[in-house]
């Protein structure tokens, strides 16, 4: 299955996309040639109109998606901090993914940070910085992804990996 990550933001969008292979269904136990990386990168929408940032990033998430031949979006869903501007706007450029994948007849789920942190590092509370090597050491590279926005969407596209294989294994035992 192959899955593309985002890390939404109206400045900086980070895109991962990974294939996972079917074993990784079958078993709790990973390792990283369940796991390949195909490509990560970061939208960066000019500045200006927000209209013409957020068509930017719905065209270009979906160039991804068909390019790819994405088969689900994970994305990262929105955190509620102290400030709410900075959530409506990331809240905006989420829609624009939403759309992409809504456009493109393709699932969408979304996990909130803690959970994806949780899920690569064993830690809700981990620092971006943590989650970037727990992605690297997971998909098997000695390169760090670009930027810390990348590697935030390659962390929720495993982390949709992982849910599919504890659903598959749950469904199996019952």
């Amino acid at each position: 299955m192959r899955i593309i990550g985002v890390d939404p933001g109206l400045v900086s969008t980070g895109v991962g996309i990974i294939e996972t292979n079917d074993s990784s269904r079958r078993t709790p136990q990973r390792d990283s040639s369940d796991f390949q990386f195909l490509q990560t990168l970061t939208l960066k929408p000019p500045s200006g109109d927000l209209s013409r940032r957020l068509l930017f990033l719905h065209r270009h998430l979906l160039d991804l998606i068909r390019l790819w031949q994405a088969e689900v979006m994970a994305v990262e869903d929105q955190f509620y901090g102290n400030n709410a501007q900075t959530a409506f706007k990331t809240g905006q450029a989420r829609g624009a993914a939403l759309l992409a994948a809504a456009y493109a007849e393709i699932p969408v789920r979304l996990y909130p940070p803690a959970r994806v942190k949780l899920a690569l590092v064993g830690n809700g509370r981990a620092s971006k910085e943590q989650v970037q090597h727990m992605v690297s050491q997971i998909l098997a590279t000695d390169v760090l992804p670009p930027s810390l926005d990348c590697s935030d969407a390659l962390a929720v596209a495993l982390c949709h990996a992982f849910s599919r294989a504890a659903e598959a294994q749950f469904s199996t035992q019952t």
